[in-house]
C-alpha cells in the first residue's frame, strides 16, 4: 500500500559528469608521469672514484689458482712444478698456499687431477690447502679441462 507522497516510482538521478572528469584527469596525470620517469640505468652519470681505491681494486684481484695433480704424483701450481712426486708433506706447496692465503683471504683454488691420479696425491694437496687455511676449493666437472 502506497502512501500519498511516496516516491517509489521516481528514478534517482546521479550526476556522473564530475566523477568522469576526475577519472580522465587522473588518467592524463599518470600517463604524463609514466612517460617522464627515467630509469637510473639510463642516466649517464660519471661517479668519481679515488685513484688510490682504483689502484687497490686492480691489485686486489688475483688470477685463478690451478693446482694440477698428475698420475706420477707430480704437482703443478699454476703450471709451475712444486715439490717432488715422493713428497707427501708438500712443504713448497704449503708455503705458496700460505703466502697466497695471507695476501688474498677468499682466494679460490681449483684442483685438477687426471683420471689415473692416485687419491693419495689429491688428499695431500687437500691437506696442504687445509694447512694454509684455504676453504674455497673446487674440482672441475668438465672432463675436457683435464690436461693430457
Amino acid at each position: 500500500m502506497a502512501y500519498f507522497g511516496s516516491q517509489e516510482n521516481e528514478p534517482i538521478d546521479m550526476n556522473l559528469s564530475s566523477m568522469v572528469d576526475i577519472v580522465f584527469l587522473l588518467l592524463i596525470y599518470f600517463i604524463a608521469v609514466a612517460t617522464i620517469q627515467q630509469e637510473e640505468s639510463e642516466l649517464k652519470v660519471a661517479i668519481p672514484i679515488d685513484q688510490a681505491v682504483r689502484q687497490e681494486q686492480k691489485t686486489d684481484t688475483p688470477e685463478e689458482v690451478v693446482i694440477d695433480v698428475f698420475p706420477d704424483g707430480q704437482v703443478y701450481f699454476n703450471l709451475q712444478p712444486v715439490d717432488t712426486p715422493d713428497s707427501v708433506g708438500m712443504p713448497e706447496l704449503k708455503s705458496q698456499l700460505k703466502r697466497l692465503h695471507g695476501k688474498y683471504q677468499d682466494q679460490a683454488v681449483v684442483i685438477r687431477g687426471q683420471l689415473e691420479t692416485r687419491h693419495q696425491s689429491i688428499v695431500a694437496v687437500l691437506n696442504a690447502c687445509a694447512y694454509a687455511g684455504i676453504e674455497n676449493i673446487s674440482f672441475p666437472s668438465d672432463p675436457s679441462v683435464y690436461m693430457e
